[in-house]
Order: structure tokens, then C-alpha cells, then sequence
């Protein structure tokens, strides 16, 4: 991780490298405490290039991955599954106990 020391020297250093009005003047606000407030609210763009994703963008962005288990994985679950639907199982009292036990 890198120091905090080379941080903020980074930080000065793109500061007054910038000709960017507004990027200079939102960290001042921001480092002024003038948008800070307990409310939950989107963040103010520091771009004026961002703009809300489209309903194809959400839905590539967000797209549900196929998660292939390996056949052990499976197996382990399947054992898991038929120890649950033939009682064996602990309770949280009796894991609870056996703690106790296993702490003494």
C-alpha cells in the first residue's frame, strides 16, 4: 500500500498541475465540509461526462455469471443436503455445548 506521505504528494502535485475549474473547486467544497450532510444522496460528479447507464448498460454491466462447481464441490454438497433431510444435524444449543466442552 502506498505511503500516505506519497499520497498527498501526488495529490498536491496533480492539484496544481490542473486546469480544471470545476474538479479545483468541488475538492474545495468538499474539503470545506460545504456538501457534506447526513443525507444519502449521489455524489456530485466531478465530470461532466457522467450520466446515468442506460437499461442495455445495466444489464451488460450486470450480467449473472454461469458459476460452474467442480464435481467434489457438488458431492460435498449433496452429502450436505441428505445429512439435512435425514436429521443429521446439531442444533445451535447443542453447538453451543460442545464449545463450552471443547473450550474447557
Amino acid at each position: 500500500m502506498e505511503s500516505f506521505e506519497s499520497i498527498q504528494n501526488k495529490l498536491i502535485r496533480a492539484i496544481s498541475k490542473s486546469s480544471d475549474r470545476e474538479k479545483i473547486f468541488s475538492l474545495w467544497e468538499f474539503w470545506n465540509g460545504k456538501n457534506s450532510n447526513s443525507s444519502v444522496a449521489e455524489p456530485n460528479s466531478f465530470y461532466n461526462s457522467e450520466r446515468p447507464m442506460t437499461d442495455e448498460e445495466v444489464e451488460k454491466y450486470f450480467k449473472e455469471e454461469e458459476i460452474v462447481l467442480p464435481d467434489h464441490v457438488i458431492k460435498m454438497i449433496e452429502l450436505g443436503m441428505d445429512d439435512v433431510k435425514n436429521g443429521r444435524v446439531y442444533t445451535e444449543e447443542e453447538m453451543d455445548k460442545m464449545d463450552e466442552e471443547w473450550l474447557k
